[in-house]
């Protein structure tokens, strides 16, 4: 345990210091490894080449490309304004839309972050024009587009799969129940919180919509729906691998885009750029915390502590709980992905011994890191809708989403309840 402190305290003065988290990372790990023995070295060389060959990880730059595609040719704005045409009807109205929309189209885009600055810059002019109360507007944008991580394709999921040699189809059917179940709740409180809110009845979220034009609207809503459901089934069916299936959806993508979108070269050009520098930093993190990893293991601190857990003999609930609180306390300083491949050396070890399913746990682990992208200091959703919201601070923002902190917490404390909301899918749907 000594030497599993002074290493983790090392990357803690890196951090401090400073230095990116990837370089912090890699730096510790390579210091602590030539503590041990320069020999090491090469046991760490073949872990990162190891798992930079993992054909698995090729899948989440496609992805990253799709959603890029998506985004810039404002097929989401679309399918944000279509969707609100189905909602208006029932209590908060358009908050709805942003709930709906950010879930769906963080699926699609990978990103929660792009998502709440695309959603939030068509929705929030409208939303506060109309009257909407501003902690409701702030809260369904900031936490709707968390919901992506965990409906599929979820990279997260893909990054957690190639690190546990969990499979990717598995986890993404596991996701489908619990992601549906998340939204639902965060409907619900919407709907409870408009309840006792004057201004959110607003004239025109009463305004009578002809069946015409929802109809017409189905035109940019289906093709995003086909196109999660393709990807769902291509690899849960075993009709493609996770990284064909990604191709596939960035020709998808792009058909969906040219059709009912604004597509261009320059389009392309700029999501290849964005796609290139945001796989080259994930890239860089995944593969440092694994040299990261190495130096645990060459130390015996991950046996370690696991030993000590045993002995220990706290029950599993006692387990999970102490990786909730872990992951709550490092989801507020550190980033979502980060702190999954930072964490999951030490954990996955842990919770496989105590006997929880690698794909529950996985989804409940993506279910912690959307709490970190709404919880202050480095919530990174929360500064996206400060930025585009006028006149809000990163306190009003903070306290908006705060609802939704404890809708995720309740949705662990469910799976945690019945874990087959999670395991049902992947072990009955062939």
């Amino acid at each position: 345990m000594i030497v599993l402190t002074a290493i983790f305290a090392t990357l803690i003065v890196f951090l401090f210091v400073g230095l990116p988290i990837a370089v912090s990372l890699g730096l510790s790990g390579l210091i602590w490894i030539i503590a041990k023995d320069p020999m090491l070295l090469r046991g760490a060389a073949y872990a990162v080449w190891n798992n930079a060959n993992s054909v698995t990880l090729v899948a989440v730059p496609m992805f990253l490309l799709m959603g890029e595609i998506i985004q810039r040719s404002q097929v989401a704005v679309k399918f944000y304004r279509a969707m609100s045409l189905w909602v208006r009807w029932l209590p908060g109205g358009l908050l709805h839309s942003n709930i709906g929309a950010s879930a769906v189209f963080s699926a699609v885009s990978g990103s929660s972050v792009a998502t709440a600055a695309t959603i939030a810059t068509t929705a929030i002019p409208d939303l506060l024009r109309l009257g909407y109360k501003r902690s409701l507007v702030a809260g369904t944008l900031t936490a709707g587009g968390t919901l992506g991580i965990l409906i599929p394709p979820s990279i997260p999921m893909i990054i957690y799969g190639a690190i546990t040699e969990t499979s990717v189809g598995q986890l993404f059917m596991g996701g489908v129940l619990p992601g549906v179940m998340m939204t639902v709740l965060f409907f619900l409180y919407v709907v409870v919180a408009s309840m006792f809110d004057q201004r959110s009845k607003q004239r025109e979220t009463r305004q009578a919509i002809s069946a015409s034009e929802r109809l017409r609207s189905l035109g940019h809503i289906f093709p995003i729906g086909v196109l999660i459901a393709v990807i769902i089934l291509g690899i849960y069916r075993g009709w493609a691998t996770p990284t064909e299936v990604a191709s596939l959806g960035v020709a998808g993508a792009i058909i969906i885009a040219a059709v009912f979108g604004q597509f261009s070269w320059a389009i392309f050009r700029e999501s290849l750029i964005s796609t290139v520098r945001f796989t080259a930093m994930l890239t860089f993190v995944i593969l440092s915390a694994h040299v990261f990893a190495f130096a645990l293991f060459g130390w015996g601190s991950t046996r370690a502590v696991v030993g000590i857990i045993g002995d220990l003999g706290l029950p599993p609930a006692g387990v999970l709980l102490a990786i909730v609180i872990l992951c709550l306390f490092l989801g507020m300083f550190i980033d979502a992905i980060s702190m999954m491949v930072l964490i999951l050396g030490v954990v996955f070890p842990i919770i496989t011994a105590v006997g929880y399913d690698p794909v529950w746990f996985g989804i409940v682990l993506v279910l912690l890191l959307e709490i970190g992208l709404i919880t202050p200091p480095v919530g990174l959703n929360l500064y996206t809708i400060r930025g585009l919201m006028p006149g809000a601070t990163l306190s009003e923002v903070s306290w908006a989403s705060l609802p939704f902190v404890f809708l995720l917490l309740l949705g662990i404390f469910i799976l945690w309840l019945f874990p087959e909301i999670v395991l049902w899918l992947p072990r009955n749907v062939k």
